[in-house]
């Protein structure tokens, strides 16, 4: 009877595991499911990036229609008259109190791609909505899109974003892009739109081994 129990606990000791074989486990697992959640997330950015380019070519369709009735492009600074109550998201405003402007609706684009990542507003609106906001045109990331008219290229203005990677509300400076192979901006004689991309930082990403994920309106080699 002895000598079955002892065959009996030493089959069940094989058949079990130890408390480390089971941490080992338990960390594998965690790695896999990281990887996996890290390529499901891959994806979705794949997905909101090509719809993001979508937009930006909607976008630039209405633009087109306001350059045909109007002579020009809308602007991307605000007015005296007008009076900006800060400086934070200047081109992306001004685009919507071109596009929503009274007597323009605009309507091309749902209210979802709409936001106030600054809230600010004017003291009386000027499109039309009855709100005063100042909103934005967002990407597919909820960030405001900059625009940039031709004429402020050589003007940075400050966008405000969240950082993906972080979840933190921020605001940085943004720059018309230049071309590396002429030195001139892109779009030399129109406008440039700007999508800070996935990570919601625009530009080169210094927590990113300086890559570049924006999404424009014109062909640019991302690093």
């Amino acid at each position: 009877m002895a000598l079955r129990t002892r065959i009996e606990r030493r089959i069940v000791r094989a058949a079990g595991f130890t408390l480390v074989e089971l941490l080992a486990v338990l960390v594998i697992i965690s790695i896999l499911f990281a990887f996996v959640l890290t390529r499901l997330l891959s994806g979705e950015d794949v997905v909101r990036a090509e719809s993001t380019r979508q937009f930006l070519a909607q976008i630039s369709a209405v633009i087109g229609e306001f350059e045909n009735d109007e002579g020009d492009y809308p602007p991307s600074t605000f007015s005296r008259e007008l009076g900006a109550p800060n400086k934070v998201n200047m081109g992306a405003e001004m685009l919507v109190i071109a596009i929503y402007g009274k007597g323009r609706s605009g309507s091309e684009f749902s209210d979802d791609r709409l936001g106030n990542t600054d809230d600010d507003a004017l003291k009386a609106s000027v499109t039309s909505f009855s709100s005063p906001a100042l909103f934005e045109i967002c990407d597919d990331w909820g960030n405001p899109i900059a625009y940039f008219h031709r004429r402020d290229y050589e003007n940075p203005q400050v966008y405000a974003s969240y950082d993906q990677a972080t979840g933190e509300y921020f605001e940085g400076a943004v720059e018309a892009m230049q071309n590396p192979a002429t030195g001139d901006p892109f779009n030399r004689s129109t406008y440039q739109l700007i999508s800070a991309g996935p990570d919601g930082v625009f530009g080169p990403n210094p927590d990113n081994d300086g890559h570049n994920d924006d999404i424009a309106n014109f062909k640019f080699e991302q690093q």
